[in-house]
């Protein structure tokens, strides 16, 4: 289940990331301010307090969502708002002079986009978007507070039966390093992928 949090939240604030960033760059007045009053918003209040809204006051004006369905929406509103900040950073680094070498080409905004600025624009923010990927892991527990039995809420139910609070804690925290470290490993030879020459060192 934690997996399960994990995987669906982080594809889905990447996407949101890539809009919200998309609405700020592209400087529509109205889709720009809306993206910075988003980002702000998720930015300023705890992610436990966004999770428990989606969950305990939305019913209030009729929309009630079961609980996973709310953490992986209350994980993906949170992370996509911190996503969008640094996929902005990430295209902003980007020398303009290349863009203005590829719209020289004939190529269109979208092509520029998606052919030059952000495969090196990936290269850039990578190690900081597998930082968000881990902080994500561990993050996910805090949605034991709506009853989803994710591990940290397993490892509540399993302490509270058995009695054996250190041991039950325990393994819960090694199972977390070990889903960590392995989502480590994997960002790192992925990392390392992007660093050979030949992909974007042009």
């Amino acid at each position: 289940m934690t997996i399960a949090l994990t995987v669906w939240s982080f594809v889905i604030a990447v996407v949101i990331g890539l809009v919200v960033c998309f609405c700020r760059i592209f400087r529509a007045p109205v889709l720009s301010q809306v993206a910075m009053f988003y980002i702000e918003v998720i930015r300023g209040t705890p992610l436990l307090l966004q999770l428990f809204y989606i969950y305990y006051a939305l019913p209030d004006v009729g929309i009630r969502l079961p609980a996973f369905e709310a953490g992986v929406i209350g994980l993906s509103m949170n992370f996509g708002a911190y996503l969008a900040e640094l996929f902005r950073a990430g295209i902003q680094s980007i020398d303009a002079g290349q863009t203005q070498a590829a719209r020289s080409l004939g190529m269109t905004t979208a092509q520029c986009m998606r052919h030059v600025v952000l495969p090196q624009a990936l290269r850039v923010i990578f190690p900081a978007l597998g930082n968000y990927a881990l902080v994500l892991v561990k993050e996910s527990s805090l949605v034991a507070v709506l009853s989803v039995r994710e591990l940290m809420r397993a490892g509540e139910l399993l302490a509270s039966s058995t009695f054996q609070t250190m041991k039950v804690f325990t393994l819960v925290g090694a199972i977390y390093l070990v889903v960590s470290y392995a989502l480590s490993l994997t960002f790192r030879g992925v990392e390392k992928r992007l660093r050979l020459p030949g992909l974007g060192d042009h």
